[in-house]
């Protein structure tokens, strides 16, 4: 399975399509192999426009809202970045390609053992993960050009505004349930922020001691099966929503200039795939129906001034096949000669009617017919095909030749 081709066509259907424009978040989504960072057995749903479960009630998340988090988030080149919920570690290998560090936090141990793991193996030598409460941020390695939180919080911590540099941009979902709303803060002075609404999202919450806590109904909601614990993993790559970086709510709006198709791209791009298939399969009956042994287009009648010769173009190998050689009236004997190297590959099984003479000529077989002033003569070649493969022959009848290739099909 060629990954990288199916990287490409998830960027253009799924990121370039819907309005993502920055190009080094374009770019570092073609670079990024994320199916290193789904499950094994997964690989073939990682460049789907969907979360995938991750283990521990947590997701890799859909490609688009990644992109679009990255793209807001203004990344440069020699930034500095904390990003808040490691995942799998996808979203820290993007951004690794983008901005100068990466420092990332991780609430589960395993998740974060793991990506770490993976990093090193693709050789991301400028992402630091260590295991905490996101939440707090990670003062140690503050300030942050930008700070991009995987997982909605009821407001914004103030420790992530407070760890943000002079100019810093904070992307966080902000809101409960179905309330939600992308923010991005920008840190215009010692206190103070300028705030945007990105749009409706629904995100997993952000557990920690200034977000949501594991006993919240919010929390415990969408983890059934034990109170305090995590959601059990989804059954199917399809059924993942929780975790990682949550997926686009299709009711509430995007932001500006982002238009959310993916309910109908998906339908149409199902019906296009279908429809290419059929015509696939159309267009490989139609050729096999012409150009196949029988076919309208398998001969070529060849013509020259003394008569017409037809020919296989497609022949199969083992099988029967006729040449038909047509004199115009004559008072002279004819002659038809063909190259003997081509006789290698059809060997003669009978003349009808059979020849006067036969003789050999510039490395060509020669066969002279009796003259008949009285009208044209049809003599049938029968033979049987020796080699398969791609034959030239040149044929000639009197003082004039012509080439003629075949096709033997093995």
């Amino acid at each position: 399975m060629d990954m990288t081709r199916i990287r490409d066509r998830m960027v253009e259907h799924h990121v370039t399509r819907r309005g993502i424009r920055d190009q080094s978040v374009i770019e570092a989504m073609r670079m990024v192999p994320r199916e290193k960072f789904v499950p094994p057995g997964s690989e073939e749903f990682a460049y789907e426009d969907a979360p995938l479960s991750i283990g521990e009630g947590q997701t890799i998340s859909q490609p688009f809202i990644v992109a679009l988090m990255l793209e807001k988030a203004n990344l440069d080149a020699g930034d500095t970045v904390l990003e808040v919920g490691t995942g799998s570690g996808y979203a820290s290998a993007l951004i690794s390609r983008i901005a100068r560090h990466v420092y990332s936090i991780e609430r589960h141990e395993r998740l974060a053992v793991e990506a770490k793991e993976r990093f090193e193996k693709l050789g991301y030598r400028n992402i630091d993960v260590r295991v905490g409460d996101g939440s707090k941020g990670w003062a140690k390695a503050a300030p942050f050009d930008a700070i991009i939180v995987s997982a909605g919080a009821p407001e914004v911590p103030t420790a992530l505004k407070e760890q943000l540099n002079h100019g810093g941009r904070l992307i966080i979902p902000v809101g409960g349930g179905e309330g939600q709303r992308l923010k991005r803060l920008t840190r215009t002075g010692a206190a103070a922020f300028e705030e945007e609404d990105l749009g409706g999202v629904l995100f997993v919450p952000l557990i920690g001691e200034d977000a949501w806590t594991a006993s919240h109904p919010m929390y415990t909601a969408t983890a059934p099966s034990l109170p305090g614990t995590i959601a059990s993993v989804p059954s199917s790559p399809q059924d993942a929503q929780g975790g990682g970086m949550g997926k686009i709510d299709t009711l509430p709006a995007l932001p500006e200039g982002v238009l959310d198709h993916s309910e109908f791209q998906q339908r149409f791009w199902a019906v296009q795939r279908i429809s290419w298939i059929i015509f696939a399969l159309l267009l490989v009956t139609c050729l096999l129906g012409l150009l196949g042994r029988g076919g309208p287009f398998s001969r070529q009648t060849l013509l020259l001034p003394e008569g017409s010769v037809d020919f296989p173009v497609i022949s199969r190998w083992n099988a029967p096949e006729d040449v038909t050689v047509t004199f115009t009236p004559s008072s002279e004997d004819r002659v038809f000669t063909i190259d003997a190297a081509f006789l290698q590959s059809f060997s003669v099984q009978g003349i009808d009617p059979p020849q006067k003479a036969t003789f050999a000529r510039d490395g060509r077989i020669g066969y002279v017919f009796p003259a008949d002033p009285a009208g044209p003569t049809q003599i049938v070649f029968r033979l049987q095909t020796q080699l398969p493969g791609p034959r030239r022959a040149l044929i000639g009848m009197g003082g004039e030749t012509r080439t003629q290739s075949t096709f033997i099909f093995p």
